[in-house]
């Protein structure tokens, strides 16, 4: 005769599953930040996965359970700052109806994210750029198209009248070409305080202005 379930019983069983699975969240999460910092700090060739399981106490063959090498990590640290990436951009995007302050919008989250996430950012676009034209696993589309939003921004300027007719792929390349400056510059080199870069932006806009309107 089959015994009743206890319900007690099956309540402390999901509850366990579910905080495991909570728990191994959190150290993927861990993971994938601390390797960032650490490709930073020493670079990718001087990056193992032995110093990035001591730094986090924990044992290598912990992280193989989660990744299965450094390159794997990357890809995987890469994935996760994109999709940070194009979601404020698509923010920025959807938050105004007005052409150029769209534009102008975008270019503040582009180099709000930069700054705000600066280790990212190198990731994304100062360390191992072929990463960056790859499609992750499962996918057709490489990482590029996180700028689908700033060409559709684009486009939509000069369907408006906004933006002076011409190619929208270089008129997004310049665009980005300039935003990248600004956060690169103000990364790296120490002489771009807060006050510098903040001028350099609202000039760069000016200028970005006059190239572009009708």
């Amino acid at each position: 005769m089959t015994q009743p379930t206890d319900p007690t019983n099956l309540s402390t069983r999901q509850f366990g599953r579910r905080r495991r699975g909570e728990q191994k969240e959190q150290l993927k999460e861990l993971i994938l930040k601390t390797a960032s910092e650490l490709f930073i700090e020493q670079g990718y060739s001087a990056f193992s996965m032995r110093k990035l399981a001591e730094k986090l106490g924990y044992s290598p063959a912990t992280l193989y359970i989660y990744y299965h090498d450094k390159d794997h990590l990357l890809f995987s640290v890469v994935d996760d700052a994109f999709t940070l990436f194009r979601m404020e951009l698509a923010q920025a995007a959807s938050s105004t109806n007005n052409p150029w302050e769209r534009l102008n919008r975008i270019g503040e989250a582009y180099i709000q994210f930069g700054l705000t996430h600066s280790i990212y950012y190198q990731l994304m676009f100062m360390w191992r750029i072929d990463y960056l034209i790859q499609a992750k696993q499962g996918e057709e589309t490489p990482r590029l198209e996180a700028f689908q939003v700033l060409f559709d921004s684009v486009k939509y300027a000069q369907n408006n009248d906004a933006i002076k007719a011409g190619d929208p792929y270089v008129y997004s390349d310049m665009l980005w070409a300039a935003l990248h400056g600004v956060v690169a510059l103000s990364i790296q080199m120490p002489m771009f305080t807060p006050e510098r870069s903040a001028k350099l932006v609202a000039e760069t806009k000016e200028m970005l202005y006059m190239a572009l309107r009708p």
